[in-house]
């Protein structure tokens, strides 16, 4: 084992200490201890660690060894550097400004290999700076321990950091069990990057949407409004079928929105005919009477339905007022704002408590029927400085972490199929690198930056992912440990796991350290449930696998051979021999302002 720290050169005041990735490390972080990494995953996972330099360095740079073990070697983990914000404003009473991290500029991008400014960067004396380090574990790892190293340099010293990973014996689909619809609008190109058409406008639309994949959500407008349903197969088909270039191998949406301009009745056809109808949908109307009147949802839903029975339709909305506005019939897919699934009490508001219960006979009422929900101002306060927009999940920039991360958990926690977020490029006409206040929230609408070449070197364009981005496909992930402890037949400690880390929608302010302890908690028992059998069975069949499907069918995902596990919709996927992968629920906005109405708290 390499010591914590080696040195090389003369001593220097900068030192070099580690963190878990849900964590913000701001400028004003002082040193710690901890000196080495320890991080544990699935197979097809991504997982990431932070590395960081404090009390002043120049020209810092850092290299990763691939990390070898049982299996042999996987890749280095990418690493990237941590871009600074300042904010001018916070979000919420909880919110802060000035100096954090949030833009992840990569070292080597991942999609034409091209190395970008991440390094060097200089650390100002008594001050941090992070570098993330992310490691991905291809399908077919073998389980167990595997180790490597991180160097940093800078002018006069280096620092070897250790780095220990532990991949668990089970696989993650790489298409979401969590469905999703994140707004991707047609000006975000133009405005960031200054394309403005023809194919370079097109192909990189496509790499936000690859990027999406990868992240575990789905840009459900990825078209960039070409006129025929033809340009949306000819740029975007690899993300409609799984056949994109993406690290998650078959990674495709997992919603489409209906766009036009050609009819209703046409896109349903090529829907049907190229195999995702059940993906396709109508966002019928966003958050009633604002945007549409109650007596408008029937009229367009009926026409939706008229082009096909399964084209579905979405409203953003409760139970309670499309009950109250006679249009429940009319919605395939209700999206209440998360607030009002489990409102404060001190709000006074009807959705005090948890209000999940209440959508029981909804969704009895037809295959299509899906409750999904959202994030809103609501979660900061949109301009609001109450008490009351305080730990909701949030994807703003002075959000902690575990609370960029907390969406999915409650998901899983009130059984929901499906997040939904407006958009993902909205400052981008405002310059996404040095301000991202929208709709009084910091990076409220906004999870990518705009990579161009003189932002971050190179020739290419690409797009740039974010820490919160980061923290959603973390979320995901949870997601699919929680599912697939409860399809393996544990399904009461995987709602005990959740709700002890979020008690309550309003309550996901939590520390780091209570969602990672979780997070291993259901990784072990799901390790216990599949125990040594798999293993066993192995041996015993010369790697055929196990089928340990209960009521569902084996269809051989993720290239393996027949491990499978039921999953809710009573369907299995199969994983490679003797190793467990989790099948994914089959199937299945662009919207240019998703604000919920301000309510006095």
């Amino acid at each position: 084992m390499l010591p914590a720290l080696l040195y090389a050169g003369p001593a220097h005041a900068a030192q070099v200490w580690t963190t878990i990735a849900t964590e913000k490390i701001r400028p004003s972080e002082a040193a710690r201890t901890t000196t080495s990494a320890s991080i544990s995953a699935a197979r097809n996972e991504f997982e990431a660690f932070q590395v960081v330099v404090t009390d002043g360095a120049s020209n810092v740079r850092a290299t990763a060894t691939a990390l070898s073990g049982p299996g042999g070697t996987i890749a280095a983990p990418r690493l990237y550097r941590e871009a600074i914000i300042t904010l001018q404003n916070a979000s919420a009473p909880d919110g802060f400004t000035g100096p954090v991290p949030d833009a992840l500029v990569p070292d080597v991008d991942e999609f034409d290999h091209q190395t970008r400014n991440a390094f060097p960067f200089q650390v100002p004396s008594g001050e941090s700076r992070a570098i993330w380090a992310q490691a991905f574990i291809p399908p077919g790892t073998a389980p167990g321990d595997y180790q490597g190293t991180v160097t940093v340099t800078w002018d006069g010293g280096s620092a070897q950091v250790p780095v220990a990973l532990h991949v668990w014996p089970f696989t993650l689909p790489s298409k979401p069990s969590l469905k999703s619809a994140f707004g991707f609008s047609y000006g975000a190109i133009p405005a960031g990057h200054g394309i403005q058409e023809g194919d370079a406008f097109s192909t990189l639309r496509d790499r936000y949407g690859q990027m999406a994949l990868d992240h575990r959500i789905t840009l459900s407008t990825i078209d960039d409004g070409g006129s025929t349903l033809q340009h949306l197969g000819t740029y975007y088909a690899g993300e409609l079928n799984g056949t994109a270039p993406t690290a998650l191998a078959g990674a495709k949406l997992t919603n489409v929105r209906y766009e036009g301009p050609e009819s209703l009745s046409t896109w349903a056809s090529a829907a049907r005919a190229g195999g995702w109808i059940d993906r396709l949908f109508q966002y019928t109307c966003d958050e009633p009477p604002m945007t549409c009147a109650w007596s408008d949802i029937p009229n367009r839903a009926a026409q939706a339905k008229a082009a096909d029975p399964s084209f579905r339709t979405l409203v953003t909305t409760s139970i309670q007022e499309a009950n109250q506005n006679g249009v429940t019939s009319s919605i395939d897919i209700i999206a209440p704002v998360i607030n009002s699934l489990d409102d404060k009490p001190s709000s006074g508001s009807q959705w005090v408590g948890e209000q999940r219960s209440n959508y029981d006979s909804f969704l009895s009422g037809s295959p299509l029927k899906e409750v999904w929900t959202y994030q809103s101002c609501m979660s900061h306060g949109c301009g609001g400085t109450s008490d009351y927009y305080t730990g909701w999940p949030s994807v703003m920039i002075d959000a902690s972490a575990v609370r960029n991360r907390a969406m999915e958990w409650l998901s899983f926690r009130y059984q929901l199929s499906g997040e939904l977020y407006y958009e993902t490029t909205m400052a981008y006409a405002d310059g996404a690198w040095t301000t991202q206040w929208e709709f009084s929230g910091n990076g409220d609408g906004t999870l990518f930056y705009p990579g161009t070449p003189a932002q971050i070197g190179g020739t290419t364009h690409i797009p740039v992912s974010s820490i919160r981005l980061e923290m959603i496909r973390e979320g995901m992930e949870d997601f699919e440990y929680l599912k697939l402890l409860s399809d393996l037949g544990d399904p009461a400690l995987a709602q005990q796991l959740a709700a002890q880390v979020f008690p309550h929608a309003y309550q996901t302010d939590v520390p780091a350290q209570t969602l990672m302890d979780a997070r291993a908690q259901a990784a072990a028992r799901i390790v216990q449930l599949v125990g040594s059998s798999a293993a066993a069975d192995e041996t015993a069949n010369g790697g055929a696998g196990l089928d340990v499907t209960a009521g569902g069918t084996s269809s051989g995902a993720s290239g393996g051979s027949g491990v499978s596990v039921p999953s809710h919709g009573g369907c299995a996927a199969g994983g490679t021999a003797g190793l467990l992968t989790l099948a994914g629920l089959a199937g299945a906005v662009r919207v240019r302002r998703r604000r919920r109405s301000h309510r006095s708290h």
